[in-house]
């Protein structure tokens, strides 16, 4: 077990004790649950579970923070969570938040899917589980809860999680929409934001 998290602190107090709550929560689920598997498999397998983050964006607007865990207990599985703070108001962000209207979870869901076509054509390797899939079923959906962030250019990635929209083999995948793609379904509080987003971060600071 190799748990890795931040601590964020900063201006945004009441975002920043939020993430802080939700981040404990989590690590707390997920250490009880590795100490649980332990018990029940004994000598007979192995367990680990490894969390880790990352400050993908930290600038005087925006701040982003991925969290990463993998565990592993006979199969492996690999989720994110994201967070953001809209530094300027000084509330956590959600995708549903940036949603005019449902029409946006619409153009998101098509834009992914034309992608995964595009990419499965390219290469046979490659397998996607949308409408068009070898197993007939589509699991490509994007709601207000969806893990996002944006690039440098202010266009919208979409991540899966390991197994949400594909085979194991596959990881997690993650899809660029572009930006004038959606531009007219942002709310207009974040459009100004959306459309002038700053460049991202990789360092691992975690002050917002």
């Amino acid at each position: 077990m190799n748990i890795d998290v931040p601590k964020v602190s900063g201006e945004n107090g009441e975002a920043a004790d939020y993430i802080n709550r939700d981040v404990n929560e989590l690590t707390d689920a997920l250490v009880k649950q590795f100490y649980s598997d332990l018990d029940a498999i004994g000598d007979e397998g192995h367990s680990s579970v490894y969390v880790d983050y990352e400050t993908v964006t930290n600038t005087e607007k925006w701040f982003t923070l991925k969290i990463r865990v993998h565990e592993a207990a006979g199969s492996s599985n690999t989720y994110y969570k994201y967070y953001h703070i809209n530094k300027l108001t000084g509330e956590i962000v959600k995708l549903g938040d940036l949603a005019a209207d449902d029409s946006f979870y619409d153009i998101l869901e098509k834009e992914i899917k034309r992608q995964m076509k595009r990419e499965t054509e390219l290469d046979s390797n490659k397998v996607y589980w949308f409408d068009e899939s070898i197993i007939g079923e589509d699991y490509v959906s994007v709601d207000s809860e969806h893990n996002f962030y944006f690039t440098e250019n202010g266009d919208i990635v979409i991540v899966f999680d390991k197994y949400e929209v594909a085979p194991g083999y596959m990881g997690t995948p993650e899809f660029t929409v572009n930006r004038e793609l959606v531009k007219e379904l942002i709310k207009p509080e974040y459009n100004s934001l959306f459309l002038s987003f700053p460049v991202k971060n990789n360092d691992k600071k975690d002050n917002p």
